[in-house]
């Protein structure tokens, strides 16, 4: 899932295609920014020898998904860094990135909140979790509920699903190099 938009997004398209080994170049089916998007993180993902097609039973786990998310986002940002100045200015080119990302392996999940402006905050993402989701009402007002200190169900979404209003903090691709 992705929610935002690759800064110099025409500008850096076609960059981003060289990238890719042919399976996955060939198997975007549009045009979106989304999908050229997820095709560079499985190209990613390969690469650190993990292959998208045939992942383990148990998953990839939450530090690989990671891993490749941020070596995914620092592609993207090098693909902007790499845009030449005189077209920055000539076409007055938005080299922002709002980049909410959602990966799973059927085990874990991996959200990333995150823009590349210094200066703007990052697009909403929340998230609430529990045992159960259930509209207590029975007129679509869903509700939360934790019979403990587990987690059977995570919800992540751009706006709060439920009272409870923890805003994830987010990655910032700069932690891992």
């Amino acid at each position: 899932m992705h929610n935002g938009g690759l800064g110099g997004w025409k500008h850096i398209k076609r960059r981003l295609g060289e990238r890719l080994a042919d399976k996955w170049y060939l198997g975007v089916q549009g045009g979106t920014d989304s999908e050229w998007a997820f095709a560079l993180y499985l190209d990613t993902l390969e690469r650190m020898g993990h292959n998208p097609s045939s992942p383990p039973a148990e998953g990839f786990g939450p530090t690989i998904l990671r891993q490749a998310m941020l070596k995914t986002i620092k592609q993207i940002n090098d693909f902007i860094k790499d845009i030449p100045a005189k077209t920055l200015e000539a076409e007055v080119v938005d080299t922002r990135s709002l980049l909410n990302f959602a990966i799973a392996d059927g085990h874990s999940v991996v959200c990333t909140r995150y823009v590349s402006s210094k200066t703007e905050e990052a697009a909403s993402l929340f998230y609430s979790s529990g045992t159960s989701w259930e509209d207590k009402s029975q007129n679509g007002q869903y509700q939360m509920d934790r019979k403990d200190k587990g987690a059977d169900i995570v919800l992540v979404a751009s706006e709060p699903l439920t009272f409870e209003r923890r805003k994830y903090s987010g990655i910032h691709p700069t932690e891992h190099s």
